[in-house]
Formats: C-alpha cells, structure tokens, sequence
C-alpha cells in the first residue's frame, strides 16, 4: 500500500470559502478516481503545523496507482482550478508500507 499525504499551506488572500471549495473538490476525488483507495481532506487542529493548515490523506495500491491518479484529467482539474490559485506552499510525502 502507498500512503500519500499533502499539507497545504494557503496565501493570505485565500477566503474561507476558496479553501473550503478546494477541500470538497479534493474529497470529491474519492468517487471519481478508481486508483483512490481512501482519501481524506482535514483541517489541522494544532497548533504545531507550521501553517500548514489542510491535510490531504491517501491510499493507494501500488505506486503505479498514485502516478495514475496524479495524472488523472479528474485530479489535473481541481489543481489546476482550486490549488494553485490559492496554493502558498505544499509538502507531501508518499511511503509504502
């Protein structure tokens, strides 16, 4: 199984309700994209985070499934429309266990 997981950390201009459209489309996937296997779009609690203030976590098969769904025209979209505009600054992180 591989773990995908992303923190993002959004530009001071991004309203409450970009943020929230970016967390549904990212959730959204789930029913979308056969290689997901689970994904989960959270807000961090903490104060620990470093302002990364969203965490997207995934499951997938097979590294092969991730680099599917990472080109996937579904995932391609929601980058493209609700991360980057608002995106200022990503970490992610992928393991296989």
């Amino acid at each position: 199984m591989i773990n995908h997981t992303v923190l993002f950390k959004f530009k001071e201009e991004a309203t409450q309700e970009q943020i929230q459209a970016m967390v549904d489309a990212l959730q959204a996937l789930g029913g979308k994209i056969d290689e997901i296997k689970e994904i989960q779009v959270k807000e961090n609690f903490s104060e620990r985070a470093k302002g990364f203030t969203i965490m997207l976590y995934s499951l997938f098969e097979s590294k092969e499934a991730l680099e599917a769904y990472q080109v996937h025209p579904a995932h391609v979209v929601v980058v493209t429309d609700h991360v980057k505009p608002i995106l200022g600054d990503i970490m992610a992180i992928d393991i296989e266990f």
